[in-house]
C-alpha cells in the first residue's frame, strides 16, 4: 500500500459515508485541541496520523500532545535515520518490517506494557520478520485491501464473477487502470499467474513466468497510476470500467450514488497491515509505549475505521462502530473472516529484478 497517497484522500470517506446514508456514531475532537509539546513522543512515518482523534490516550497520559514528522515514503525514513534522525515511533507496513529488522533501525517493544495487546487480533500478530527470537518489533494498528474498483453496470458479467482478469480483457481495453506500484500493481499478474508466491521473483523462472502477464495488462490498461483521484474521477465518469484502488473508494464513488462495487475476486485480494515500531535511538522510549498503546485504544481504531475506512488491529474497536457502518466499509464484526480470505502482503524477494522487469514491459521491451 503506499500510504503517501492515502493521507491526501481518505478523510472524504466521511463525508462518502454521510452522502450514503450512514451516520459515524464516533465524535471529533475540536481542531487544535492538542498541540505539540516539547519533552514529548515524535512520530515518523505515513501523513494524516497527526490526527488528534488517534492518540488522545496520550495527552491523558502524558499532558501533552506528540510531535509529528512524515516520510514520503519508507526508504526515505530510513534514510533520513541513518543520516542522524532520531525520533521515538516509526510506523512501518508489513512488507517492509523485515527490511526494518536488518536494518538495525528498531529496538524491541516490550508488549506487556501495551494494556491493548492482548485485544489484538490473533491472526495480526504473527506477520512475518515482525518477531526476532521472541522480541517484538513491531506492533500492528491498521490494515485494508488492494483489490478491484469497478462499474457494476459497465461490466455487468463480473458482479457474479468477480476476478482480477478484469483487467486483462480486452473488451475493456483502455478502459482499466492499476497502481504503478510493485507491491500493489505488478503483483497482480504474479496472482493471475498462478504463482505459489507471488511476492517472490529470486529466480528466472518467476520473472519468466510473469512476463507475458505483465506484458498483456501493460498492454490492455489505459495507464499505470498513483494518482489516486484520478482513477476515482475516471470511474465515476465512465472513463475507467474498473481499476486498482484500497477499500474506502467504494464509500465514496457509492456516496456520489455510483453503480460500483470493490471485488472480492475468486484469486483473493491483497491484505496489507501498518503498524508502529520504537526506533532504536529514541529519546523517549517510555513515552513511544504510551503513544502505542494510545494508537491502539478501542477509541482511536474505532474512529479510524469510521474516517478513514481502515480495519482496525484491535477487536473491540468493532464493538464502537454500527453495523451500518462496517458494512459500508466493507467490514464486519468478525473481522478475521475478511483477513483470512485476503492474500497478505509480503516483503518482495528479488524486488530489483522484478522493478528491472516493470520498467522494460513498460518500455515495449
Amino acid at each position: 500500500m503506499t500510504h503517501s497517497l492515502v493521507s491526501l484522500h481518505r478523510r472524504a470517506a466521511l463525508a462518502g459515508l454521510a452522502a450514503a446514508g450512514v451516520v459515524p456514531t464516533f465524535h471529533l475532537l475540536a481542531p487544535g485541541a492538542a498541540r505539540a509539546d516539547e519533552g514529548q513522543a515524535t512520530y515518523f512515518g505515513w501523513a494524516g496520523y497527526d490526527d488528534e482523534n488517534l492518540w488522545q490516550a496520550y495527552v491523558e497520559r502524558e499532558g501533552g500532545a506528540p510531535n509529528f514528522t512524515f516520510w514520503g515514503d519508507e526508504e526515505e525514513g530510513m534514510a533520513k535515520m541513518r543520516s542522524g534522525f532520531a525520533p521515538d515511533v516509526l510506523f512501518p507496513c508489513n512488507y517492509s518490517i523485515k527490511k526494518w529488522v536488518d536494518s538495525g533501525l528498531l529496538q524491541p517493544v516490550d508488549v506487556s506494557r501495551l494494556s491493548h495487546w492482548d485485544d489484538i487480533i490473533p491472526a495480526l500478530k504473527g506477520v512475518p520478520g515482525s518477531a526476532v527470537d521472541g522480541d517484538h518489533y513491531w506492533v500492528p494498528v491498521d490494515w485494508g485491501l488492494t483489490s478491484v474498483l469497478y462499474r457494476t453496470d459497465l461490466a455487468p458479467e463480473y458482479v457474479d464473477d468477480e476476478s482480477w482478469t478484469i483487467l486483462w480483457d480486452p473488451k475493456y481495453k483502455g478502459q482499466v487502470a492499476a497502481f504503478d506500484s510493485l507491491v500493489d500493481g505488478v503483483v497482480i499478474a504474479g496472482i493471475v499467474a498462478g504463482l505459489d508466491n507471488p511476492f517472490d521473483y529470486s529466480t528466472r523462472d518467476a520473472l519468466d513466468a510473469i512476463r507475458p502477464f505483465l506484458k498483456d495488462l501493460t498492454d490492455n490498461l489505459r495507464y499505470y497510476s498513483n494518482d489516486y483521484t484520478s482513477m476515482e474521477q475516471g470511474l465515476a465518469s465512465g472513463e475507467l470500467v474498473a481499476a486498482t484502488t484500497w477499500n474506502e473508494s467504494v464509500v465514496r464513488l457509492k456516496g456520489e450514488g455510483l453503480p460500483v462495487a470493490f471485488m472480492n475476486p475468486k484469486e483473493g485480494a491483497m491484505t496489507w497491515v501498518c503498524g508502529l515500531s520504537i526506533a532504536k535511538d529514541s529519546p523517549y522510549p517510555d513515552k513511544a509505549h504510551v503513544f502505542i498503546d494510545a494508537f491502539l485504544d478501542p477509541r482511536s481504531r474505532a474512529y479510524e475505521m469510521e474516517v478513514f475506512g481502515y480495519g482496525a488491529a484491535t477487536q473491540s474497536a468493532f464493538e464502537l462502530v454500527s453495523e451500518d457502518v462496517l458494512v459500508a466499509l466493507g467490514l464486519s464484526k468478525n473481522p478475521e473472516e475478511i483477513l483470512s480470505a485476503g492474500i497478505y502482503q509480503q516483503p518482495i524477494q528479488g524486488e530489483s529484478d522484478l522493478q528491472a522487469l516493470f520498467e522494460e514491459v513498460k518500455a515495449g521491451l
